[in-house]
């Protein structure tokens, strides 16, 4: 005999809280023709297995009778065709549900992957990238045994459980009476028990992702790892992890092993009065020793399926727990219609009313305060000021990232309710200072750029001509085909910026945001890169987030921005002329180094004394 395992008990929930066990439910609906085929094999396992100890008790009780060498051929081989016949329904019955498990749990890996893929870029901002990828692969894969295998067992338990009671009370009504104290005793325990484990298996959840996260974290950053040998650090922050999640997983461990050991007493303490009571009804000729056998399996039977029917509470009860976070993901998607466009062509006017604006995470602390100013289109504006002024904060708003708390953005004078973020953003491409590529082929980087169609090779050439990108891309043996690594690992920084060009230059944008796109290049590399902008910039509303001069002097007008607030504006040459400006100050040293520059003597050249003195760059007004 086995006895019941721990359950999970209910704790208690305001109304509707049978929501999260339909919502699970409701997954098979779309797989119903499958299961159906499996409960049919599943019923005739069923049926097998509760005649088998009958036929066992016959064959025992039959032993000394009388009877010819070929009763028991044909009883063996009558016996051969069912156990057969059971081996092949259990054989269908493993598959088809274990296949459908394996359906189910891809459909809501997706489901998930489609919800986490929309989340607006303020849900990134409170989660670690580890910590979801660790929801997507483990927190999904709870629910392969519970919504498929384990139910089918559990269903199979409960048949055969109604079953063998009905067979038992046929054997003996008196035997019986051993199986209602023992088994609802054991029961009970299990349902302690599974209290208890439902919260282990949160923690224990929790702390898995935990170990993700960390290992996401190094494994993104491992140049900077070597860079600085924290190899010692970043293995003492993930044996932390570990030891956190490996304590949750022991409590739960310590848990199962007792509640193990005190139902094993109860198993074979039940064993043992069930043999003790059968014996004396066998003496009195109430009993014959092959129907004290077969209540002997049969009551195993019972114990074993009241066992598996509270074993698959305790787990449903469990991935209920360990999955709500990503159900509740699931739910929180935003509406795809609300993000989809009607492919509006946008002129590329740009207004900012008295915009303020919070991050989530920083709400004391406005990254925008009462902004207000206008970019006519074809405009080429340049965004100035130190770090955490709100240039950034500018850009995000206008992909839509986030919403002003206050105040209104309006593109060619439309209300923001008046026009769809999918045609916003497919109006708007954006080069930043550390291009993101995907680990991908350098065509499908630059491809990336269009997703409403596949893209035609000669298409990506000519963005990439155009990107002056192509001659180094044709010189790498695969060409467009060449792998460019995790991030463009790869390849060179200019070459990571061209290739950003040209995807931004496939996307053909009314409106770009360069954000400092050049700024960490070399000189040599700036050259090249400064040229494919110029290209990319041509006849497009243009909003340059950069510090250096060589990229603001092209700017038609400049807005110098001080903690989240416009400071100054006007073009570059009018602010240079206001000395006490914050525009001044920011250009003050790159002015000098210009100044220092001009006035090196050359080789072979007079002294500086012996020169005419050195002007500024050319300023464009």
């Amino acid at each position: 005999m086995s006895t019941a395992k721990p359950s999970a008990a209910p704790t208690a929930a305001p109304a509707g809280a049978e929501r999260p066990h339909l919502q699970r439910l409701r997954l098979l609906r779309a797989f119903a023709p499958r299961l159906l085929a499996g409960l049919f094999f599943m019923s005739v396992t069923v049926a097998i297995e509760l005649l088998y100890p009958k036929a066992l008790s016959h064959f025992i009780d039959n032993i000394g009778s009388r009877r010819g060498a070929d009763w028991y051929g044909r009883f063996g081989l009558l016996m051969l065709a069912v156990l057969t016949l059971q081996a092949v329904a259990t054989t269908l019955r493993y598959y088809i549900f274990e296949s459908t498990g394996l359906m189910i749990v891809t459909r809501i890996r997706r489901l998930l992957y489609g919800a986490l893929i929309r989340q607006p870029i303020a849900f990134y901002d409170k989660h670690n990238v580890g910590e979801l990828t660790g929801r997507l692969a483990a927190d999904v894969e709870v629910l392969h045994d519970t919504l498929t295998m384990g139910m089918a067992v559990s269903l199979r338990s409960l048949c055969v459980l109604l079953g063998c009671v009905v067979m038992l009370l046929s054997i003996s009504p008196q035997l019986s009476l051993v199986l209602l104290v023992c088994v609802p005793l054991s029961l009970y325990l299990g349902k302690r028990a599974g209290g208890l484990i439902r919260g282990c298996a949160r923690e224990i959840q929790q702390r898995q992702a935990d170990c993700g996260k960390v290992a996401h974290e190094h494994f993104t950053n491992i140049r900077l790892v070597h860079a600085f040998g924290q190899h010692e650090g970043a293995r003492r922050r993930y044996h932390a992890a570990t030891d956190a999640a490996l304590h949750a997983a022991l409590g739960n461990t310590r848990l199962l092993a007792g509640f193990r050991g005190v139902s094993s007493l109860l198993t074979y303490l039940a064993l043992l009065l069930t043999l003790w009571l059968g014996a004396g009804l066998i003496s009195s000729g109430r009993l014959t020793v092959g129907e004290l056998v077969s209540f002997v399996l049969y009551a195993g039977m019972v114990t074993a399926s009241a066992g598996a029917l509270s074993d698959y509470w305790g787990d449903w009860m469990r991935s209920i727990g360990a999955t709500e976070r990503v159900f509740e993901i699931i739910d929180s998607a935003p509406d795809e219609e609300g993000r989809a466009g009607l492919g509006r062509q946008l002129q590329g006017r740009i207004a900012f009313e008295q915009v303020s604006f919070a991050y989530p995470e920083r709400p004391e602390r406005a990254a925008l305060d009462d902004i207000s100013f206008v970019i006519a289109a074809g405009e080429k504006v340049a965004l100035v000021g130190a770090s955490g002024a709100g240039k950034s904060t500018i850009a995000s708003m206008l992909l839509g990232f986030y919403r002003p708390d206050l105040g209104a953005i309006r593109f060619d004078g439309l209300a923001p309710d008046e026009l769809a973020l999918g045609d916003i953003r497919a109006n708007i491409a954006i080069v930043e200072q550390e291009p993101s590529l995907f680990s991908g082929s350098i065509g499908e980087n630059i491809a990336f750029a269009v997703a409403e169609r596949e893209v035609a090779p000669a298409e990506v050439e000519a963005a990439a001509r155009l990107a002056n990108a192509h001659d180094f891309i044709s010189a790498f043996p695969q060409g467009y085909d060449t792998v460019v690594g995790d991030r463009g690992v790869q390849l060179s920084g200019g070459q990571k910026q061209r290739i950003a060009i040209a995807r931004a230059l496939l996307r053909d944008p009314r409106i770009l945001i360069l954000d400092e796109a050049t700024s960490a290049l070399d000189s040599a590399s700036e050259l090249l890169v400064q040229t494919a902008l110029d290209q990319l910039m041509r006849g497009r509303t243009t909003i340059i987030i950069a510090h250096r001069y060589s990229t603001i002097v092209k700017a038609d007008r400049v807005l110098v921005l001080r903690q989240g607030a416009i400071a100054q504006q006007g073009t570059h040459a009018e602010l240079l002329r206001q000395r006490d400006g914050l525009y001044f100050q920011l250009m003050e040293n790159q002015l000098a180094m210009y100044r220092d520059i001009a006035a090196a003597p050359a080789p072979h050249e007079p002294a500086p004394h012996e020169q005419t003195p050195a002007a500024l760059p050319p300023q464009r007004a």
